[in-house]
């Protein structure tokens, strides 16, 4: 699961993780925005895919992110057994009679809902998905969602909700800048003598509901064992890292 606020990082990421499933053999289905496809597909040219070719033999399946949400939707909550018809349809047409037998997912369908401020319906959806398309069909699932990593309600609330379904978490688009700037404002917080002890101290209490990046545990350990300084060291992380300036590199971290 990746978070995002930058179009950017978002778009060189699905680049990544759909590039790397045509390369290995894997049929790749996509449901993404007209606007985010638009600047993925480009990618994928200038990077030498083939996409019209890719499509044309089945491989690469790309359905509009809102026409396919508006289909299974109902009172404003998916329905399960039309989402289980369209699955089932998409995905066997993806396996292509057996010629691509694995297959890998990314889409924004669970982020339109998250975005549209519909929560319970994309926790639901998000549910279905895990248990439809992941464990059921025995795909592989990359989900991005807009989320401000260093927003205290995003770690008290949703990442350990999302962590139950996903395996990894992909914070931001730079894991090295964001160890400096987590390491520097526990530092700055709590002295240079107390923060060595308090990280190797939380990092070993911690249980981690994603694989991350070891500052991103830090950062969910101190919520859940010392609340009162998550939000200082929190919003000091954000600022040391959004000091220290955001070089895109396009080989970043394509997902899981």
């Amino acid at each position: 699961m990746q978070l995002y606020q930058d179009d950017e990082f978002l778009n060189y990421a699905v680049r990544g993780f759909t590039a790397a499933g045509l390369a290995n053999g894997e049929s790749v289905i996509l449901y993404p925005t007209v606007t985010h496809w638009d600047a993925i597909c480009r990618l994928l040219e200038a990077d030498g895919v083939d996409v019209q070719a890719a499509q044309q033999r089945g491989q690469l399946t790309v359905v509009d992110a809102s026409e396919v949400l508006s289909s299974f939707m109902r009172n404003d909550m998916p329905n399960p057994a039309e989402f289980e018809v369209l699955v089932a349809d998409v995905v066997g047409e993806a396996r292509a009679g057996g010629r691509y037998q694995s297959v890998r997912i990314w889409g924004e369908i669970v982020d339109l809902l998250w975005q549209r401020g519909n929560v319970t319906a994309s926790m639901s959806l998000e549910d279905l998905f895990d248990e439809l398309v992941a464990r059921k069909r025995e795909c592989s699932i990359f989900c991005s969602f807009q989320m401000d990593n260093f927003n205290g309600d995003v770690h008290a609330h949703m990442l350990p909700r999302l962590g139950t379904n996903h395996s990894h978490l992909i914070p931001v688009d730079d894991y090295a800048r964001l160890e400096r700037a987590v390491n520097d404002a526990l530092r700055d917080t709590v002295g240079t003598d107390e923060a060595g002890v308090l990280q190797s101290r939380l990092l070993s209490q911690y249980r981690p509901p994603f694989n991350m990046p070891q500052a991103q545990a830090l950062l969910l350990a101190l919520r859940q064992f010392l609340p009162s300084l998550a939000d200082p060291v929190l919003q000091l992380s954000r600022e040391l890292y959004e000091l220290s300036g955001p070089p895109h590199d396009d080989t970043q971290h394509p997902g899981h």
